[in-house]
């Protein structure tokens, strides 16, 4: 394996120099920077195996600078934070940001040194993961997600993840995909699972989660489930996400037709799912009276990273 380079991060230059010492002692390439904002500068223009970085430095803190990178710049980045101390509400929000290991200062080289080994080999293993997953004909997986969990996270955000971890596509085609999987994932939660009215879907935000959490009361809706397929073919260079709900089901070939006629992008409210996941994707169906919609879309040898 190539040397692991890392980028160091702290205002405290001996701190700095002493973390350099110790890791090009052991065969590390080292980069360094003194602020949140020249770190963040140079993570767009060049590429890390791993950043450590101080939690405590002015301006820019080490917290701000894991945000911003997850946010703007690289979601897998291995990003070690160190401080003198962490308090409960700090430490939750390095979790929830991913950062990959948290050592107390004064630094202990050798608990350092273990730490950046262990995360090196982690993110080697996802390499190869990764590897594996390109590697095989076809690649499926299933999820069941309950009405009551739906708003504690964002079922978009898993399939980012986990195909930007592991397969090689582009920016474009990935973005397509995701807001395909947000509109039939709220379609099927809106209108399958809670059948909610277009006059209650145009209330205020407070009012409609009201509304959403009284049905979700209701013994008949909380025990509907919504089914989520994604498969991805490389024998065919084909993804396709299928979601279904166990609602009543509604009059698609009408929205499709009406989406064929308009020969435009409708974004109101009404039609606004179909409309973009016909446009979105390469190939729209419908089955089980419109409770179950699956999308296919193309992967062109240029569209890969």
């Amino acid at each position: 394996m190539d040397t692991a380079r890392i980028l160091l991060v702290d205002d405290n230059i001996s701190i700095i120099e002493n973390l350099e010492m110790v890791l090009q002692a052991n065969y590390f390439n080292v980069d360094t920077a003194y602020n949140g904002r020249d770190a963040l500068h140079k993570i767009e223009s060049d590429e890390y195996d791993l950043v450590i970085c101080d939690i405590e430095m002015p301006g820019i803190s080490g917290l701000d600078f894991l945000s911003t990178v997850r946010k703007n710049y690289n979601m897998e980045l291995d990003v070690i934070l160190m401080g003198s101390f962490l308090e409960y509400k700090d430490f939750s929000e390095t979790i929830r940001l991913g950062a990959a290991d948290f050592i107390r200062k004064p630094i202990d080289n050798n608990q350092m040194l273990r730490s950046i080994n262990t995360i090196l080999k982690r993110k080697n293993n996802r390499n190869n993961f990764s590897e594996l997953y390109n590697n095989l004909e076809r690649v499926e997986f299933d999820f069941v997600l309950d009405p009551r969990n739906f708003s504690k996270f964002a079922v978009s955000e898993l399939f980012n993840n986990f195909l930007q971890q592991n397969f090689n596509l582009s920016h474009n085609l990935l973005n397509q995909i995701l807001i395909c999987v947000d509109e039939m994932v709220y379609n099927a939660f809106i209108h399958g699972t809670l059948a909610l009215s277009m006059q209650e879907r145009n209330l205020d935000h407070h009012k409609l989660q009201k509304i959403i959490n009284k049905r979700l009361e209701q013994p008949d809706i909380a025990s509907k489930r919504m089914h989520i397929h994604f498969s991805i073919c490389h024998k065919t260079d084909t993804i396709t996400v299928t979601v279904e709900d166990q609602g009543p089901g509604f009059d698609y070939e009408f929205w499709i037709n009406k989406v064929k006629e308009d020969q435009k992008v409708n974004l109101e409210e009404s039609g606004r799912g179909i409309s973009m996941l016909y446009y979105l994707s390469d190939k729209l169906e419908f089955q089980h009276g419109g409770r179950t919609v699956s999308i296919s879309k193309k992967i062109p040898k240029t569209n890969k990273r």
